[in-house]
Formats: structure tokens, C-alpha cells, sequence
């Protein structure tokens, strides 16, 4: 397995007391029987409050999944830490031995030529002193191709190939941060597939359109953490 060497970006009881109403001017047979009307009303609210109890089971509750689960590789099952019922939240548990780099997290799910597919990420919590992280896809079994944007600049970078800035300008993707990202594997306009991401509400760029398509070719969407407590949680599917 095969660590990835990143950009050097600076990444930016208390109890109530009760006091009784004052009634000695009210006669002792009214009072009494005020007493009684109380302590049947009270019994009548508590009877009707177990015959709502049994009334029958909760009905069940429609909830939404993520598309895939977390999946470690081997190599690194020491670095990281699958949590969430899902698997949906990864967290990186110690600083990787190299500075300058960080390892990936795979993921159960395969995406195959003829698909357009779509998740969500949430940028939970950065490494203060090492916040890159990279977010993107790679081929199954973290084989090529390699497809992957950083969340200091939004700078991208292809395989083993330099990294590019972004056209529009640095971009950093913070705390707290919704990504969004689709893959179309479809080839409806090119003879490749594309990799669009979106950051929270902000319109969707392209960030590949060269992502090959072939029948042999499984794909599946990666992140990769270098600094100790980063944790990115993959969200429900819509």
C-alpha cells in the first residue's frame, strides 16, 4: 500500500417549591369536596394516561442511509478509526509518520462505466497544525486512476502528475463545510468521465473531465488524512 505525498499548503435538579393557596375562608365542606372533584380528576388523567401508553408499538421511522460505507485498507487499518452506525464517519487516530503526506480511506462502494453517482461529504474537523486533506476517487483496491482535490486551495491533481491550481482562484474547504460530488461515468459529451464537486450551496465546477471509462475499470470515492483527529463523515443520501 502506497501513502501519498500532498501539497504543502498552509491550510486556514433543581427542585420547585410548592406553597399552598390560602382558602380558610372557604367553608370545610366546600373545600372538601373541591378536594375530592381534585383527586378523581387526577385519577380520571392518570387512567386515561396508561390507556394512551398501550394504545400500541410506535410505527417505524424512514431513515435515510448513506450510499456506502467506509472500508480500511489493510496497510492502515492502525491509522484510522470507522465509526457511526453506518460506517459513515472516519477519523484519522495519530499523526501518519511522514509530515508531508497522508494515506487514504477506501470506500465499499463500486462505480462502473455506464453510472452517474453522487455522495456527500461533511469536513467535520481539521488537524490544526496539518489540515490537508483530499478528497476524490480512486480505482478499486486504491489502483489507478487517482483523481483528487485538495481542501487547502481546491488544487487537483491526476495519478502521479503535478498538482494544478485551481482556474478560479484558491478555494479552501473548512470545518463544518458541506462537499458535494458527483461522478459521471455516463459519456454522453466526451469520450471520458467527469468529476464535479460543489462546496455547500455554491454552483457545481467540474474538476476532471478526463476520468476513463472502461468495462474493466471499478472506481470507488476516497479521502485520504495525514493529521491526527481529522474527521470527515460521509452523509445521507437524498
Amino acid at each position: 500500500m502506497q501513502s501519498y505525498r500532498v501539497q504543502t499548503d498552509s491550510g486556514r435538579h433543581a427542585s420547585a417549591l410548592a406553597i399552598p393557596s390560602r382558602d380558610s375562608d372557604v367553608p370545610w365542606p366546600r373545600r372538601q369536596g373541591e378536594a375530592f372533584r381534585s383527586r378523581s380528576s387526577g385519577a380520571e388523567t392518570e387512567t386515561a394516561g396508561r390507556q394512551a401508553a398501550y394504545e400500541g408499538p410506535e410505527r417505524p421511522r424512514f431513515r435515510r442511509r448513506p450510499p456506502f460505507a467506509w472500508q480500511l485498507a489493510a496497510d492502515y487499518e492502525r491509522e484510522f478509526r470507522v465509526s457511526g452506525d453506518c460506517n459513515e464517519v472516519v477519523t484519522k487516530i495519530r499523526d501518519f509518520r511522514d509530515r508531508d503526506w497522508v494515506v487514504p480511506v477506501g470506500s465499499t462502494l463500486r462505480l462502473s462505466k455506464g453510472g452517474a453517482y453522487r455522495w456527500t461529504l461533511r469536513i467535520e474537523r481539521k488537524c490544526a497544525y496539518r489540515p490537508q486533506l483530499q478528497l476524490g476517487i480512486h480505482g478499486a483496491g486504491h489502483r489507478r486512476p487517482w483523481r483528487l482535490l485538495t481542501t487547502s486551495r481546491c488544487s487537483r491533481a491526476r495519478d502521479d502528475e503535478p498538482w494544478i491550481d485551481r482556474t478560479g482562484g484558491d478555494r479552501a474547504i473548512e470545518e463544518g463545510d458541506f462537499v458535494h460530488v458527483e461522478l459521471d461515468l455516463r459519456g454522453l459529451h466526451l469520450p471520458f468521465g467527469t468529476l464535479s464537486i460543489a462546496v455547500n450551496s455554491e454552483p457545481a465546477e467540474i474538476v476532471f473531465d478526463d476520468i476513463p471509462l472502461s468495462n474493466n475499470t471499478l472506481i470507488m470515492p476516497v479521502v485520504s488524512m495525514g493529521g491526527d483527529q481529522a474527521r470527515i463523515r460521509l452523509c445521507p443520501a437524498y
